[in-house]
């Protein structure tokens, strides 16, 4: 006898009281984000502090992975036809953090010492770089009959004192301004130590993370999605590594051609110049010049003929990185338009700052292949076809695109069919 109080279930009512539980979930985040802003914001923050050491750690691992895999792949595998699936995986590892770390050594025991040597050697001139200055300005001005003497005058008179006081500053200022730099320093070795152990153990076991992920999304997603979602992130995955790798090699380059012109022209502040030159060329479009302007000045204070002679080598200097370097480098990695660059130099600068303008760019081509997918999509899901427009100048892929795109291939061919290829090795690293 069937007692009618009894609770009986029900599916349907059971998936709608699920669905309901989430939506209201939803709003109250969205509520929470929109209407606590700066509160949210500040979570966030505390959240990235804490956690600095492993999201340091897994930035390390996304970048050094593909030169783990091209030394464990072309050279362990393919030139040494190292047999043990384990010792190549170890070795890889080894001589990728070997080869970084003593990139990473080299800069601090040079090119440090000489970055502190020439910011206290510039500080201390400034006296005489001003006298100079102004000395040349006063000639210029009795020189040419058309400009004001006496506001030149008046112009040098007013300026005298500012710099004085701005000399005395960075003097007074150096010495704490040293201590201060070398607590920081200490505490991001500490935090740089965890996270290279970090990304250590996450290359080591990237398999299995990944193969634990590909488990998740055949999980809970049907096996479409679950299949697109993987061929999307390596996509993703694929602009932005691209686009980081080979603007980085561009810039090092740059920097590193940069020093050697400059000492072999014989022009001081080489390596605080270089290092300018170098880093601000990561910025597309404006980097270049934000990078020449401070060593302008630097070097036209100093003496106009260094000004002069630096202002035609950075020039030139551009002109080979634009025509010729970065384009056989970065190819058209990102398929951006320059307006739609523009754009995300200004937009990451405004809200990150310079990490902004260095990541703006892959973030926007990435945002901008996920929007071609949708609007794709949706025009298929109408049977609407709209053909693309043809290339003025067909891109040519350039070399070390190519090699990324091999490496990729490799990497993703392993992935998509773990169980077989540990079947073949246990150990055989991606």
């Amino acid at each position: 006898m069937n007692n009618k109080n009894q609770f009986q279930s029900n599916q349907r009512y059971f998936t709608i009281c699920i669905y309901t539980v989430f939506v209201i979930l939803a709003a109250c985040i969205i509520f929470r984000v929109i209407f606590h802003w700066n509160s949210t914001i500040q979570v966030f923050k505390d959240l990235l502090s804490n956690m600095s050491s492993f999201v340091v750690g897994i930035l390390i691992a996304f970048m050094v992975n593909p030169l783990v895999t091209y030394i464990h792949d072309k050279i362990l595998v393919n030139v040494c036809h190292m047999k043990n699936g384990k010792l190549r995986k170890l070795l890889s590892i080894l001589c990728t953090y070997l080869i970084v770390l003593g990139f990473i050594g080299i800069c601090l025991v040079y090119v440090i010492p000489q970055l502190i040597s020439s910011i206290s050697e510039l500080s201390a001139n400034i006296p005489l770089m001003y006298i100079t200055f102004s000395r040349w300005l006063r000639d210029f001005a009795y020189e040419n009959d058309f400009i004001n003497n006496n506001l030149i005058n008046q112009f040098i008179d007013k300026l005298s004192p500012k710099m004085m006081e701005l000399s005395t500053a960075l003097a007074s200022k150096l010495i704490p301004w040293l201590y201060s730099a070398s607590i920081a320093i200490i505490k991001w070795f500490i935090m740089i130590i965890i996270a290279i152990v970090v990304s250590i153990y996450l290359l080591s076991d990237k398999k299995i993370i990944f193969h634990n992920i590909q488990k998740m999304l055949f999980a809970f997603l049907p096996k479409k999605w679950a299949e697109g979602t993987i061929e999307i992130a390596a996509n993703c995955n694929k602009i932005f590594t691209g686009y980081i790798i080979a603007k980085a090699i561009d810039s090092l380059i740059i920097g590193v051609l940069c020093f050697f012109i400059m000492n072999i022209l014989n022009l001081p502040y080489s390596v605080l110049i270089s290092v300018i030159v170098g880093i601000t060329n990561m910025i597309p479009y404006f980097g270049p010049y934000i990078g020449a302007v401070p060593g302008l000045i630097i070097l036209t204070v100093t003496d106009l003929k260094y000004g002069i002679i630096f202002g035609i080598m950075i020039l030139a200097l551009q002109q080979f990185d634009g025509l010729i370097l970065g384009p056989r480098l970065l190819g058209d990695s990102t398929g951006l338009r320059p307006i739609i660059i523009l754009f995300a130099i200004t937009f990451g600068g405004a809200y990150a700052g310079i990490a902004g303008m260095f990541l703006g760019v892959p973030v926007v081509a990435v945002v901008q292949y996920l929007l071609g997918l949708l609007i794709n999509r949706k025009l298929a899901e109408k049977n609407i076809i709209i053909e693309d427009l043809p290339s003025e100048n067909p891109p040519q892929e350039s070399p070390l695109k190519k090699i990324l795109h091999k490496l990729k291939e490799t990497i993703s061919d392993n992935e998509t069919n773990p169980q077989e290829s540990s079947a073949n090795d246990e150990n055989t690293i991606e």
